[in-house]
């Protein structure tokens, strides 16, 4: 059906020769780093760039001075974690998602990091999992 709206094109979840972007964080295409010394290319200043004003909503003041490592950051990687979807964007190889918020969110993942790692849904239920399977085989 034709619109006479311009489609929006998402520029938060693409691939190319280079990068790959996922929920808004660039990585090298071949390599799924961050910062990759083969590459060569350091994508933390841009991809802090992007969750920033988020943080100061999120974390304290205190805590973000204190914590906030910038672009000295632990760099993140994809490697074996995304694939080309078959509408040419990248997503998950969990869930075969673009933009999957479960597999991709920086900044729940840096806010963790700084205020202290919270259980995660996915670690809660495979918990649940295993303790059901060790009944079982009691």
């Amino acid at each position: 059906m034709d619109s006479q709206f311009e489609v929006k094109d998402d520029q938060n979840n693409t691939v190319d020769s280079f990068n790959v972007t996922l929920n808004g964080f660039s990585f090298c295409t071949r390599h799924g780093l961050e910062v990759c010394t083969k590459c060569p290319t350091d994508n933390r200043g841009m991809n802090n760039m992007s969750i920033e004003d988020m943080l100061h909503e999120k974390v304290d003041e205190a805590i973000l001075e204190q914590k906030w490592k910038g672009e000295d950051r632990e760099p993140f990687s994809v490697t074996h974690m995304w694939t080309r979807l078959s509408n040419g964007k990248p997503g998950c190889q969990a869930h075969k998602e673009v933009g999957c918020n479960e597999c991709f969110n920086w900044g729940d993942k840096l806010v963790n990091g700084m205020q202290g790692a919270k259980r995660t849904a996915r670690r809660a239920r495979n918990k649940a999992k295993a303790g059901k399977n060790t009944s079982v085989l009691e």
